[in-house]
């Protein structure tokens, strides 16, 4: 598995070059990133330039949020899908394939007018990342609060995101849909490891990873996530081994909320999460790859 470094744990707020800078000074062989802030670091230096800084650090772009505002009104959605096309195209000059976005259980729709217009949507920008040889990937949040109205739930676990990637392939006849595996939103959701276990290899597109405080399942909040290991309440080495054993290779980043971690100075933020990546690997029996 490649170890990958996310701004939501350690770099926010720095420019893409030393973001980068910062990866690679503490081991790991990817980032998760901007493709909007990639774009402007172009429009500001070149393409060569910004393809220099990843070269040069032996980092790898590994994955980016969908820029897309697909949640939002039709006139936004649209917008971004117009400009989605040569940002897709930046990501596939980077040898960026990977491309992910979290979807909520439920909104004030119902769960049907809510599925309905995702599928469309999420269609239509996976169709664009197809065209760029990109894929997508789909993170469902697993944590009650996220479902008040069991009602208006869409999916919140693997079984439910399974079905909705199959929606979203089957309707526009798209190969490119997965998910992104979060261990926090499959442990919250109540999975078991023979639900990891069920998630077809070519599916996972990403791998997140981190751990719960030490409270009951149904009052875990999602900003409030530990680094893995650090309470234990999450099965990290049994859903690492399964997914290893499934052939997943791709990204796997630490993702944490946490306010120390945000306090600290980026180099200790990054060097905790390293030690948290490696560590967890380790203990799975995994061999990370290294620094190119």
């Amino acid at each position: 598995m490649i170890p990958t470094l996310t701004q939501v744990t350690a770099g926010a707020g720095l420019p893409l070059d030393e973001y980068i800078a910062l990866a690679a000074r503490h081991g790991f062989v990817g980032v998760e990133y901007s493709i909007q802030e990639a774009a402007r670091a172009v429009q500001d230096n070149d393409f060569a330039t910004v393809a220099g800084w990843f070269e040069r650090a032996q980092v790898l772009p590994a994955v980016f949020d969908l820029p897309v505002q697909w949640r939002q009104d039709e006139a936004t959605f649209q917008d971004g899908l117009k400009q989605l096309p040569a940002l897709a195209k930046l990501a596939q000059d980077l040898d960026c394939t990977r491309c992910t976005t979290w979807i909520v259980p439920a909104t004030d729709a119902t769960a049907q007018e809510y599925a309905s217009r995702s599928i469309e949507r999420l269609g239509a920008v996976a169709r664009v990342l197809e065209e760029e040889g990109l894929r997508l990937g789909l993170e469902f949040l697993g944590p009650l609060h996220f479902r008040p109205d069991p009602d208006k739930v869409w999916f919140y676990d693997i079984q439910g995101a399974l079905a909705a990637v199959e929606a979203v392939a089957r309707t526009h006849n798209l190969e490119n849909v997965g998910l992104l595996v979060d261990c926090w939103h499959w442990y919250t959701s109540g999975g078991t490891l023979m639900d990891l276990a069920s998630i077809p290899v070519e599916q996972v597109i990403h791998i997140h990873i981190n751990d719960a405080p030490d409270i009951a399942r149904e009052n875990q909040i999602d900003n409030q996530r530990l680094l893995p290991g650090a309470s234990g309440v999450i099965d990290l080495t049994g859903f690492l081994k399964t997914l290893a054993a499934l052939g997943c290779d791709g990204p796997v980043a630490v993702e944490t909320f946490s306010d120390e971690l945000k306090s600290l100075p980026p180099d200790e933020a990054a060097s905790r999460a390293a030690e948290a990546t490696f560590g967890a690997l380790e203990k799975a029996g995994i061999e990370p790859v290294r620094l190119l």
